[in-house]
């Protein structure tokens, strides 16, 4: 956000420097996913939220954004170990899939993790969720041992 010269630095930019929007979400309950489709993801627990984007009670799988500006968002699906398929995650933006913002793992990865990051530009009130996807002949769970955990993680970079 560029200040005029001779412009004022306000209390809201100084909190952008302070405290720029940072949120690192965790899934710590496994969640359903079904064979062939793309789920949305539901995150429980917060790491932090210093800005209070994300709600653990009510539409968990998104990331509201509070300041307009331009955020890298990261969004990892962890499944449950199956040697059948592949397992995706991908990232939405207001509901819809972001393109270019997908990727596909084997099922032979690590818990069957995929994981993707992209970079957009949010006005407040835009959210942002991650989907789950797989395709192993049926339904599968979502996975939260150890370093295999569905997470979303979004940092401002820029106004």
């Amino acid at each position: 956000m560029p200040i005029p010269a001779g412009g004022t630095i306000t209390a809201a930019v100084l909190q952008l420097i302070d405290a720029k929007p940072i949120a690192v979400l965790q899934q710590t309950v496994t969640q359903s996913v079904a064979n062939g489709a793309w789920q949305v993801l539901t995150f429980d627990s917060e790491i932090t939220d210093p800005q209070n984007g994300h709600s653990t009670s009510s539409n968990t799988s998104r990331y509201t954004c509070q300041y307009a500006g331009w955020y890298r968002v990261t969004g990892r699906a962890a499944f449950a170990t199956n040697a059948t398929g592949s397992r995706g995650a991908r990232i939405h933006k207001n509901g819809s899939f972001i393109q270019g913002a997908a990727n596909l793992a084997g099922a032979g990865t690590l818990n069957g993790i995929s994981e993707v990051s992209h970079i957009l530009s949010l006005a407040v009130g835009d959210y942002l969720e991650v989907a789950g996807g797989q395709n192993s002949g049926g339904s599968l769970s979502t996975s939260f041992a150890g370093e295999a955990a569905s997470m979303m993680y979004v940092e401002w970079i820029r106004a």
